[in-house]
């Protein structure tokens, strides 16, 4: 029983400083708008290039999701982000971005030409990356708050989930189930407004949602890594 309540009161700490740090920081629920207008210009720029401009488009892609880790990172660390941590942070990850995206392409990459002429290969390829979506869940996390790299931060993530797989899993499911409802709404409650204003609010909803769902899963992970059910257990009866 107590285990429960230990684990809930995980909960309640990370939901409540996550809105309090969102709160302060709601500037960071552009960010995604802005990412999607920079990979539009870099779309338009990469479709003539061909091959050399699919790279191109994918180095965009892993240069923003850079970007909205260094934010997070500092929203968590510090408590506040700023406008130069949102240019800083194209740059702050992404080579471990690029480094972990080639170690999980190749594999994949086989693994789809070995199964396209295998009965239900489409299935067996789908429920291989649902198990890397869950294996590797905390890979956002694990690049930074600790640097961890290559393919150590595969086993990393994977002994992460291992010890801590409820804890970890079940409040992300539920705050996405929670997400994917909310922006339903509100997308709803903007069907009678003109079309560039329904894309700008939703984008900002989106962009909120995002933004405290991962500001949550920092503040989750400091508490779970490197600490056990016990070790926490013991901070719970301490922290008076």
């Amino acid at each position: 029983m107590e285990i429960f309540q230990v684990t809930f009161w995980l909960y309640a700490t990370a939901l409540k400083r996550s809105a309090d740090c969102v709160r302060r920081n709601l500037i960071v629920s552009f960010a995604p708008l802005a990412y999607s207008l920079a990979l539009s210009i870099a779309g338009m720029v990469a479709a003539p290039l061909g091959i050399i401009g699919g790279f191109v488009l994918g180095l965009a892609m892993q240069a923003c999701a850079s970007s909205g880790l260094f934010l997070i990172k500092n929203m968590v660390e510090s408590g506040k982000t700023d406008v130069q941590d949102f240019l800083k942070g194209f740059t702050a990850y992404i080579w471990e971005l690029i480094t972990i995206s080639f170690i999980l392409w190749i594999p994949m990459r086989v693994a789809g030409m070995a199964l396209a002429g295998v009965p239900n290969g489409g299935v067996i390829y789908f429920c291989i990356q649902i198990a890397l979506y869950i294996l590797l869940n905390p890979v956002p996390e694990f690049i930074y708050q600790t640097r961890t790299t290559g393919l150590e931060l595969l086993s990393a993530s994977y002994n992460f989930i291992v010890d801590n797989w409820i804890e970890w899993l079940l409040p992300n499911i539920i705050l996405g189930i929670a997400g994917y409802w909310l922006l339903t709404m509100v997308g709803s409650w903007l069907d009678d407004l003109p079309a560039f204003l329904q894309f700008f609010l939703h984008s900002f909803a989106l962009g909120l949602c995002l933004t405290y769902i991962m500001t949550f899963r920092g503040f989750l992970f400091t508490e779970l890594h490197g600490s056990t059910r016990r070790s926490r257990l013991y901070r719970y009866k301490a922290r008076n």
